[in-house]
């Protein structure tokens, strides 16, 4: 062991903290020492890293930032597109009211051209048949006009008597009739 007359000079030599068994010299380079690494690291090691978790903490940040602009950007980008589905569902709703009206307008146009087409046909039917009634009254009348040229030319040709001129005359008036109801 050590003498005790050099432990007391290095206590009296050190003060009081002696008496603890620490040695002031010893001490003191310790701390110089932990002074120095404690810079160093603190320079190379802690400044560096604390910069780069700062950097870390701003880009997470950022992220997240730029995450709440995405969603916000796409909740604004579901309504323009409900609001467009909307837009494109009234027109197309409108299209179909417009190709509605424009068949049903069409349609009128030609049922109306179809009933001005029937009208012009029954028209000139009926106008054709007053032709014809025409032309067969006239041939009727011509007929009836040789018919009585003929009675008469053969009540002329025989000796006229009152019941062959009564005959005569009832035969040419069952012919006239006879024609009237073939007609």
């Amino acid at each position: 062991m050590a003498d005790p007359q050099v432990v007391a000079q290095a206590v009296e030599a050190s003060g009081g903290i002696g008496t603890l068994g620490i040695n002031l010299n010893i001490f003191i380079a310790q701390l110089v020492n932990f002074l120095v690494v404690l810079l160093v690291l603190w320079k190379f090691a802690y400044k560096p890293l604390v910069k780069i978790l700062d950097d870390r903490s701003k880009k997470i940040e950022e992220s997240l930032k730029n995450s709440d602009e995405v969603d916000r950007r796409i909740a604004e980008l579901e309504k323009e597109q409900h609001a467009m589905i909307a837009t494109a569902k009234g027109e197309a709703t409108q299209i179909l009211e417009a190709a509605r009206a424009d068949a049903e307008s069409r349609k009128q146009e030609l049922l109306l051209a179809a009933k001005k087409e029937v009208e012009r046909v029954v028209t000139l039917g009926k106008e054709q048949l007053k032709a014809e009634q025409v032309n067969m009254v006239r041939e009727a009348k011509a007929e009836l006009i040789l018919i009585a040229v003929a009675a008469t030319k053969k009540i002329l040709e025989e000796t006229v008597d009152e019941k062959k001129s009564n005959a005569l005359a009832e035969a040419v008036v069952k012919k006239m009739t006879a024609y009237e109801d073939h007609k």
